[in-house]
């Protein structure tokens, strides 16, 4: 190789980086315009989402006051689905979108996405089956936002329920998203009414009978002094092992009363027992 083709060998990447540049320079405007349009639809979307998630809770608190009135859990149900629905359609319109204004060909890379459809879709059965479930979940209206449940091992109180995910806070405050997919059982304790149990350990050895009968005595005065529908009963034994004999007091309560009441039965319970001098 002579002196001129080194040269021209060395000077090649430089000319063609210097046509590069060169090139970028003119068309730099062009350039800007595409990233300014892009960020434009971006924040077009950005308040487009904004505005359909405000006009969803506006349409759902009005079917809610409506001739046809909805619970308020189906009214929030529905509104957590729809908005779910809503923000999937959006974010890939926007995608869609934005890319197109950057120069992106978008009908080649649909093309090329039905072309992968097939190994896309055995990659993403898990998610299908999330959205499918979903889906069947709320159509059959087993559950609702705000009712208290027990899913896939998980009991709390419904917080949202989306096209992929089902969001649980139980009574610590810890927030659970169970995939859809993944629900098998449902296990629903808002429906129609609960079973307020009290479950009292005491020893052996006691008068049963009057045990029982102090203790509904004070369910009575429980009752009376705060205007329940419903006094409590006492059931009497239900278990018995060499420690000890379990006596349940139950009662018929409103939904998601049942906690508070437990409570409060199983104080007066023990107090009355102490104060009559039986040992629990």
């Amino acid at each position: 190789m002579d002196g001129k083709g080194a040269i021209a060998e060395v000077l090649e990447p430089i000319q063609t980086a210097a046509e590069a540049w060169h090139k970028f320079i003119d068309q730099w405007p062009s350039y800007v315009i595409r990233l300014v349009t892009a960020a434009a639809i971006i924040l077009v979307g950005c308040l487009v989402l904004r505005f359909g998630r405000r006009l969803i809770r506006r349409i759902c608190a009005k079917a809610g006051n409506g001739k046809q009135k909805r619970t308020a859990s189906q009214t929030r149900t529905i509104q957590s689905l729809a908005t779910s629905i809503f923000n999937y359609t959006v974010y890939f319109a926007i995608a869609l979108i934005a890319l197109s204004a950057l120069g992106v060909d978008v009908s080649s890379l649909l093309a090329i996405a039905g072309v992968s459809g097939i190994a896309i879709g055995f990659g993403s059965q898990t998610l299908v089956k999330d959205f499918i479930s979903g889906m069947f979940l709320w159509g059959e209206g087993r559950i609702g936002v705000g009712d208290v449940v027990r899913l896939a091992g998980q009991t709390g109180i419904v917080e949202d329920i989306a096209l992929r995910t089902t969001t649980l806070r139980d009574s610590s405050g810890y927030v659970y998203s169970i995939p859809n997919g993944d629900i098998r059982t449902v296990v629903n304790m808002s429906w129609d009414f609960r079973w307020a149990q009290v479950d009292l350990p005491m020893s052996h050895g006691q008068d049963w009978a009057a045990v029982m009968e102090a203790l509904q005595d004070e369910m009575n005065d429980y009752a009376a002094k705060n205007q329940l529908e419903v006094t409590p009963q006492v059931i009497g034994l239900i278990a018995s092992d060499r420690f000890s004999a379990t006596v349940r007091i139950q009662m018929k309560c409103p939904v998601k009363d049942d906690w508070r009441l437990e409570r409060e039965i199983r104080q007066a319970a023990l107090t009355r027992l102490a104060k009559e001098g039986y040992k629990p």
